[in-house]
């Protein structure tokens, strides 16, 4: 054996045998951290599937899983995104403009509580029933077009009579030609109308018969408010409209 200082040294006979046995009995025991052998590699590996198969294909799955989520999370963000847009267009489409200048601040707050009511029609009918259903309800203020008495005419928002109106109605009814209906004022009083859409498919209008509803029902502009529905009367089968009046007094100017 050699020393540190390069001494060569001789092992005795008993000092040979008692390491022999140090290194027998060593080999007995592998570190856990030694590499296995690879037929030793299969097996552990084969066990580990077969005792733990549920929680590899999971972690397997998770970034997978991940990634569909975040794509889920993206769609969801697209059609919330695209709701809102849709929203957008339907609440500009049901804004009613004034002018506010014609009415104090008290009235203003009075006809922002009417717009945002969600009136109901069948108080014009009290207890008789005249449809299962309405449409939703359009909300205007009554411009000098609307009374005048050289047109004749209510003029209806296009974009809300084609979402709340025209599913109504049935393909015989053609707006472009004219359909023939029954309106019913406040009081529940009938008039003979007609449902018009003029200039193509861009203006719709009551007409034929509206000048004697607005005289009937003292109808003016800028001050009345009126809120219209479609329906289809349970017994006739015909389009009808309701129609609701509110007024609003008017600013009164002062004086110089």
């Amino acid at each position: 054996m050699a020393t540190s200082t390069g001494e060569t040294t001789s092992l005795t006979h008993k000092e040979v045998n008692v390491a022999a046995e140090i290194l027998i009995e060593l080999s007995q025991y592998r570190p856990r951290y030694q590499r296995q052998s690879p037929e030793e590699e299969d097996t552990d590996d084969e066990e580990d599937i077969n005792g733990e198969d549920d929680t590899d294909d999971e972690v397997v799955s998770i970034p997978l899983l991940q990634v569909s989520q975040s794509r889920q999370k993206h769609s969801r963000k697209r059609e919330e995104k695209s709701d809102k847009n849709q929203s957008k267009r339907v609440k500009k489409q049901n804004i009613m403009k004034i002018n506010i200048d014609d009415f104090s601040e008290e009235t203003l707050r009075s006809i922002e509580v009417w717009y945002k009511d969600e009136l109901d029609p069948q108080d014009i009918f009290g207890d008789n029933e005249v449809t299962k259903q309405f449409s939703k309800p359009i909300k205007k203020q009554l411009m000098s077009s609307d009374v005048d008495k050289d047109q004749c005419r209510l003029m209806l928002s296009k974009e809300q009579v084609k979402e709340k109106m025209l599913p109504f109605l049935d393909e015989s009814e053609d707006p472009v030609k004219g359909v023939d209906v029954s309106v019913y004022g406040p009081d529940g009083t009938v008039h003979e109308m007609k449902f018009k859409i003029w200039n193509g498919d861009k203006t719709p209008v009551l007409t034929s018969g509206w000048k004697q509803f607005v005289a009937d029902n003292g109808l003016v502009m800028t001050s009345n408010f009126i809120t219209v529905w479609m329906f289809r009367h349970i017994k006739t089968r015909n389009i009808c409209f309701a129609i609701a009046n509110n007024s609003f007094p008017l600013k009164k100017k002062s004086s110089r």
